[in-house]
């Protein structure tokens, strides 16, 4: 029996395509996954012509820092202003596991890691 050439072509594109897409979709996880932090979480609470508060939690739900930017949106879009937030994440649960320790000095408070970590 011999296969219409016309539809030996739509078969191949068909599974071209799913190939693909299947590659794409895979690919889009991998990315999300690398700018999700390994501990803790944030939480960005702004409000239009209001300055921008970000929250820092521990994996106890814990507040562990918290800081203001004066008249600053976040675009949360974008995958630097995610690893901005992540790296300030990390120097937080870093501070705050040393303050938790016996004798370890009391966590310090608005530090402008954030206002920093956008400057450069």
């Amino acid at each position: 029996m011999k296969i219409n050439p016309h539809y030996r072509l739509a078969l191949f594109a068909t599974a071209f395509f799913l190939s693909l897409s299947a590659f794409s979709f895979g690919q889009g996880r991998q990315n999300r996954q690398s700018t999700s932090p390994r501990q803790g979480f944030w939480v960005v609470e702004s409000q239009p012509k209001q300055n921008c508060v970000v929250f820092f939690y521990n994996d106890d739900n814990q507040l562990i820092y918290k800081e203001t930017l004066a008249k600053k949106r976040l675009n949360l879009k974008q995958a630097k202003t995610r690893e901005s937030l992540n790296t300030v994440l990390e120097q937080a649960l870093q501070q705050w596991t040393v303050s938790q320790q016996p004798g370890g000095a009391a966590m310090p408070a608005d530090q402008q890691w954030l206002a920093t970590e956008f400057r450069k």
